[in-house]
C-alpha cells in the first residue's frame, strides 16, 4: 500500500504539472491592442521618469537635481498617473470577472503605474497583452519564448555596463570635470536600469510559477532595487537633515556610494552569466542535464509501475 501511495502521489504530481503549463486560463480576450499599446507607451513614460531621478552612480548628480526641481517634471508625473488610474477606473466596467478581482488589480496599477504594462482591470487573469504577438496566456510556453525574444537585445543593454565603468573609475575626476560624459553616463546607465526592470515585469507576468522565477533571477531583482533603497536613504537623509549633525547626511552620501558599487557588481555578475548562456557548448550541456534528469524520473516512476503492478498481481 505505501508503494502505491507514492506512485499515485507521484502520478498525481506530474499530471498537476503538466496542467498547470498546459491548461488555458479561460477564452481569448478580445480586441483593446489600441489601447494597451496606448497604455504600456504611458507606463514606459512613467518608468523612464523613475530611472532618470534615480541614483546609479557617481553620476548625473546635477541632472537629477534640476530635474526634481523642474516643475514640468512633476506635472508630467502626475499626468502619467492620472492617465493609469483614469484608465483603470474605466477598465473595471468592461472586464468580465468578479469585482474584487478587478478592483485589487486597479488598486495595484494605481499604487505602481509601471505595472500598467503587464496587467490591467479588464484584463482577464492569466493572459498577458505582447506587442507584436497580440493576447498571450500566462504559462512555461509563453515564458520561454519571451525569453528567447528577449535575450539578445538584453546581453547588448547589459553590456553597457563596460564603458559606463569605464568612464567612471578611469581618471579619478573626471566625470566631475566634464558636465556631459557625467549626464552620458547618467543616461546609459538609467537606460540599462530601466531595461532590466521591464524584462522582469514581463518573465515575471509570463511566468508558470512567479516565485521560483524570482529565486531564480534574483541577480535582475538586485539590479532593479538598489539604486531604489539608495534614492530613498538619500530623500530620508534630506527630510531630516535639519535635525540631524552634518556627519549624518554625509553617511547617506557614502552609504550611497555603497550600494551603487554593489549595483555595478551585480550588472558585471549579470553580465557574466548572460554571456555564458549564449555559449552553444554550455547551453547544450545544460539541456543534456536537464534530459538526463526528465529520463531518470521516468525510469524511477516506471520502475515503481512495475512494481506496483507485481504486487496487485500477486495480490
Amino acid at each position: 500500500m505505501g508503494e502505491s501511495r507514492r506512485f499515485a502521489n507521484a502520478e498525481a504530481h506530474v499530471t498537476m504539472r503538466r496542467m498547470s503549463t498546459t491548461t488555458s486560463p479561460g477564452p481569448t480576450p478580445s480586441g483593446g491592442g489600441l489601447r494597451h499599446g496606448l497604455m504600456l507607451v504611458v507606463a514606459l513614460a512613467f518608468l523612464t521618469a523613475i530611472g532618470l531621478v534615480l541614483p546609479h552612480g557617481d553620476s548625473g548628480e546635477t541632472f537629477r537635481d534640476a530635474l526634481l526641481a523642474h516643475a514640468l517634471f512633476l506635472q508630467v508625473v502626475i499626468a502619467l498617473w492620472a492617465i493609469v488610474i483614469v484608465e483603470g477606473l474605466l477598465g473595471l466596467f468592461v472586464s468580465q470577472d468578479d469585482w474584487p478581482a478587478r478592483l485589487k488589480r486597479l488598486l495595484i496599477t494605481s499604487l505602481l503605474p509601471p505595472l500598467r504594462m503587464i496587467i490591467s482591470t479588464s484584463t482577464p487573469p492569466g493572459w498577458l497583452w505582447l506587442p507584436g504577438a497580440g493576447w498571450k496566456p500566462a504559462g512555461e510556453e509563453t515564458s520561454e519564448k519571451l525569453e528567447q525574444r528577449l535575450a539578445l537585445p538584453m546581453v547588448i543593454l547589459t553590456l553597457l555596463v563596460l564603458p559606463v565603468l569605464g568612464a567612471e573609475f578611469a581618471g579619478g575626476e573626471t566625470l566631475d570635470n566634464h558636465p556631459r560624459l557625467a549626464l552620458a553616463t547618467h543616461l546609459t546607465t538609467g537606460v540599462i536600469w530601466i531595461g532590466f526592470t521591464v524584462e522582469f515585469l514581463w518573465m515575471v507576468a509570463a511566468a508558470p510559477n512567479k516565485l521560483a522565477y524570482c529565486l531564480r533571477h534574483w541577480i535582475n531583482l538586485v539590479i532593479i532595487l538598489l539604486p531604489l533603497v539608495a534614492f530613498l536613504r538619500v530623500l530620508n537623509a534630506f527630510r531630516f537633515a535639519r535635525m540631524i549633525r552634518a556627519g549624518k547626511l554625509l553617511r547617506a552620501y557614502r552609504l550611497r556610494g555603497l550600494w551603487m558599487r554593489l549595483w555595478r557588481l551585480a550588472l558585471l555578475f549579470n553580465l557574466f552569466e548572460r554571456l555564458q548562456q549564449r555559449d552553444p557548448a554550455k547551453y547544450r550541456a545544460g539541456l543534456e542535464k536537464k534530459i538526463a534528469g526528465l529520463e531518470a524520473e521516468i525510469s524511477r516512476l516506471k520502475a515503481q509501475l512495475a512494481e506496483f503492478r507485481a504486487r496487485t498481481g500477486e495480490e
